[in-house]
Order: structure tokens, then C-alpha cells, then sequence
């Protein structure tokens, strides 16, 4: 049985698929498929479509503090900030793509 004030352990797959970095000065997280799906971000065109990236989440600090906030976000499709940060955006699934 476990305590109320215990966390449950965090599923093994899902927690395999997770990475993150940094990139200048922005910060990002990502969760990865085991294999392309359908509702993963395309890594060409960074739509919809065909890809491993399920969720992206892209954080710039707040000036003068040490909160950071997401300015970014793809959830099987993209919620917001996609066009602001295009530039940066490229990077981060360029860098994720160069990692594996």
C-alpha cells in the first residue's frame, strides 16, 4: 500500500522518452516515441505529420528572476509560439534529431 504522501514511481516508458537541454538561453523539454506516429512534430516542415516528437516545450527565463516561462508548446499539434520562435524551434529539433 502506498502512504498518501508518497509519489507514485513514474512509468518506465514514458520516462525513457523524455530529454531535455539547453540551448543559449532557452531551455527545452521534449517526450519522444519509440517510432514515428502520426501525430508526432515533422522535423522537416515542424507541422503535424510524420515524427517522434510528441511533446515540445520550449522556456525563456524571466528577466531578473530565476522563473523560467514556456513560450513554446506542441502537443500533437501546436498550441502556441510556434511562428515567434521558428528559429529557435529548428535548432532544438535539430539538436533532438542529432541525438538519436
Amino acid at each position: 500500500m502506498v502512504s498518501w504522501w508518497k509519489a507514485a514511481p513514474v512509468a518506465t516508458p514514458r520516462r525513457a522518452g523524455h530529454v531535455e537541454g539547453i540551448l543559449g538561453s532557452y531551455r527545452w523539454e521534449a517526450f519522444l516515441a519509440r517510432a514515428p506516429v502520426s501525430y508526432g512534430l515533422d522535423t522537416a516542415t515542424l507541422y503535424k505529420g510524420s515524427g517522434r516528437i510528441v511533446r515540445l516545450a520550449l522556456y525563456a527565463r524571466l528577466p531578473g528572476t530565476r522563473l523560467w516561462r514556456k513560450v513554446a508548446a506542441y502537443h500533437r499539434g501546436w498550441l502556441f509560439g510556434r511562428r515567434r520562435y521558428l528559429d529557435v524551434l529548428r535548432r532544438v529539433v535539430d539538436e533532438i534529431e542529432a541525438v538519436g
